[in-house]
């Protein structure tokens, strides 16, 4: 009867495991897999340093990770050899990462990036989260002698984490793409390494002060802001506004509707979310002087636009 119960709570916790390794993958991917796999890359892994075509690989590779833990809590194959040594393995390695960002760097505020932009979570809040589903999952851990797994060959297992990763590939084959930065010839004036790129295109963006926009043309939060700075061109003076999207398909129709529902007179670039500067995360507002940033909006945590602050910012700059 005890061996019984122990088998149903075993259970339990093993769907409550599907869940939070599956949500915790899809949150990576949504609600646009390139904005949502660039950003978690960019929170955890080219914020450390590491180049930007491991991290679109890096990314992948954990995405699909999580993914197949996730199918492997309620299949009955290998759950005992593979899942549960692995989620181990992988929820103290994401718990010591926690730990190296509160206790080493001091990040306590903005969202960590552990559910993405789905369940936005500080890094306290995401560590105790994941402390408390260490205890289920070791109480699992010693029982694991109750639970029974089915013959089935490992490359059933290995099968299905490649299929999870070739179909990542599929929906954000943005895997690496090389910055041709180098390639651009440095303006005479000094500006921020940020504008060069943008120099071709917007010929007369360091001339004086000037809004530079990073935006998704499906982000219902960048079409609010280009509305925003639509509204508030009497204040600023501003008449038009210089803004970089992002490529996605059928981008082209998708930016004459954000145009024309937000009404704002714009010149436009289209790039790869990929090759989106550091601390541009949409929506993103930057202040220009004669080509230097002076102040920057940007996402949807401590740095996020709003009108106020921006206009306080705008008439700050002389």
């Amino acid at each position: 009867m005890l061996q019984n119960n122990q088998l149903k709570l075993i259970w339990f916790f093993r769907i409550l495991f599907f869940l939070f390794f599956f949500v915790s993958a899809f949150s990576k991917i949504y609600p646009n897999p390139n904005v949502a796999i660039h950003l978690f890359e960019k929170g955890q892994f080219i914020i450390l340093g590491i180049p930007i075509c491991t991290s679109t690989w890096l990314s992948r590779l954990l995405i699909a990770l999580e993914f197949t833990i996730s199918f492997g809590f309620v299949l009955p194959y290998f759950f005992r050899k593979i899942t549960l040594p692995v989620s181990f393995i992988v929820l103290i390695f994401f718990t010591l990462y926690l730990c190296f960002e509160i206790f080493i760097k001091g990040k306590t505020s903005g969202n960590c990036g552990c559910f993405g932009q789905l369940i936005p979570m500080t890094p306290p809040v995401s560590l105790i989260k994941n402390l408390l589903a260490l205890i289920p999952l070791l109480f699992i851990l010693s029982k694991r002698k109750l639970i029974k797994d089915h013959e089935a060959s490992v490359w059933i297992y290995i099968g299905c984490y490649c299929a999870v990763f070739l179909f990542l590939i599929i929906l954000s084959p943005n895997v690496c793409i090389q910055k041709n930065q180098e390639n651009i010839q440095k303006s005479q004036k000094k500006v921020s390494p940020e504008i060069l790129p943008l120099l071709k295109e917007f010929p007369v963006i360091t001339d004086g002060k000037k809004i530079l926009c990073y935006f998704s043309p499906t982000c219902s939060h960048c079409m609010e802001t280009a509305k925003t700075l639509n509204k508030i061109k009497n204040k600023t003076g501003i008449k038009k506004h210089y803004i970089v999207f992002m490529n996605e398909s059928d981008v082209q129709t998708k930016i004459n509707k954000f145009i024309e529902n937000s009404k704002i007179n714009a010149d436009y670039k289209i790039i790869e979310f990929i090759d989106f500067p550091s601390e541009t995360d949409p929506p993103a507002v930057l202040l220009l002087q004669n080509g230097v940033i002076k102040n920057r909006f940007y996402g949807k945590d401590a740095y996020k636009f709003e009108r106020k602050k921006f206009i306080k910012a705008f008439e700050n700059i002389k």
